[in-house]
């Protein structure tokens, strides 16, 4: 098993699994790059095609991250599939903070979506744009800017 730093380990509390030990989460870490990983890919694609069409069916995946702590559609594919060929362990359920952070997603690429589709480029690669560079940030360091703002506005629930 791989040894966290201090840094990863706090980055995957704020996102809400302070509930795991350090076993856990160092086994967790690599898995729980997965689903931001193949989202961001998916949100530059639909950027690089300037696609409302793709922007706004791709907004259904971290719709489904927030509705379905068990359930959204890429943490599917990994625990049915992926994990299944590399022999890794099954994701754990989405705690609130990334679920929240799930949420500003949908909000965004749907906004990304509506603007592209009434020629707002700019504010389409502006809004889409954000949740790719969170998306990479949270696939490459597990820094989640949806937890760090969840925690902001809801602290007294966060600390729970």
């Amino acid at each position: 098993m791989a040894v966290l730093t201090d840094f990863t380990k706090n980055n995957l509390d704020k996102q809400g699994f302070d509930d795991l030990d350090e076993d856990a989460k160092s086994c967790y870490a690599w898995p729980l790059r997965f689903t931001p990983a193949v989202g961001t890919v998916l949100i530059v694609v639909g950027l690089t095609l300037q696609s409302p069409t793709f922007l706004g069916i791709g907004a259904i995946v971290p719709l489904t991250g927030a509705l379905f702590p068990r359930g959204m559609i890429l943490d599917l594919v990994y625990n049915l599939g992926i994990r299944r060929l590399l022999h890794g362990p099954a994701l754990p359920p989405t705690p609130t903070p990334r679920r929240f952070s799930y949420l500003l997603s949908t909000v965004l690429l749907v906004g990304s979506a509506v603007s592209f589709h009434y020629g707002l480029s700019a504010l389409g690669f502006i809004l889409g744009g954000a949740v790719a560079v969170g998306g990479t940030i949270l696939t490459t360091t597990h820094w989640c800017l949806g937890s760090w703002i969840y925690r902001l506005f809801f602290r007294h629930t966060a600390a729970r």
